[in-house]
């Protein structure tokens, strides 16, 4: 039972306080096509990410208390640097990913205080799991109505009200060439000619 306790306080989340030094923070954040995630590639030895406890292989769950599970590369690099001096960042090594993905909970800073999820009631990861997704749930409910705000709605509207039905094909070309257009914007042209991305910090 001994080593099964040992095993227990590895394998949480931690929370690594970076001071950044005269030459950056010290380590290389890497991304890769084949998996999700932003990924600890290397760490300077002696660098404040170092000293900070940031290891090779760790995978980074939050940025100064935002989860950046779901964001683009560039996006988390914008997170780090987005404070002069310092970064706090929650990270989970292979172990600890593993075993949190397993229970289906996201890590968070409480964990590193030695909260850890328990792997036997269901229930408990349960309420973690439909926190997550009604939080989700949210985002999404809002998006529709920032839309309307932007006058997407009402522009709907006066055509029904006039009855000026506009055919379903003319309706669907404007629908295709506003897709068309959003497609262009996403600058998604370096994960197709790149496999991974790397960032120095």
């Amino acid at each position: 039972m001994n080593q099964d306790l040992n095993g227990q306080k590895e394998l949480c989340p931690r929370l690594c306080h970076l001071k950044k030094g005269p030459n950056g923070y010290g380590f290389n954040l890497h991304s890769e096509k084949s998996r999700p995630g932003q990924f600890i590639r290397s760490v300077d030895p002696d660098s404040p990410a170092a000293r900070a406890g940031l290891r090779p292989q760790d995978r980074l769950v939050e940025v100064n208390g935002i989860n950046v599970e779901g964001l683009r590369h560039s996006e988390v690099v914008s997170h780090i640097k987005s404070r002069e001096s310092e970064a706090r960042l929650l990270v989970v090594d292979p172990e600890t990913d593993e075993y949190f993905k397993k229970l289906g909970v996201t890590p968070t800073e409480e964990h590193t205080k030695g909260v850890l999820p328990q792997p036997m009631t269901n229930g408990s990861a349960q309420t973690q799991l439909n926190g997550g997704s009604t939080s989700s749930s949210h985002s999404d409910l809002q998006s529709p109505g920032k839309e309307s705000e932007d006058g997407d709605a009402d522009k709907k509207d006066p055509f029904e009200e006039s009855g000026l039905s506009l055919s379903p094909t003319a309706a669907e070309a404007k629908e295709k060439v506003r897709a068309k257009r959003v497609k262009k914007r996403a600058p998604q042209m370096d994960w197709n000619k790149k496999r991974e991305i790397f960032s120095n910090f």
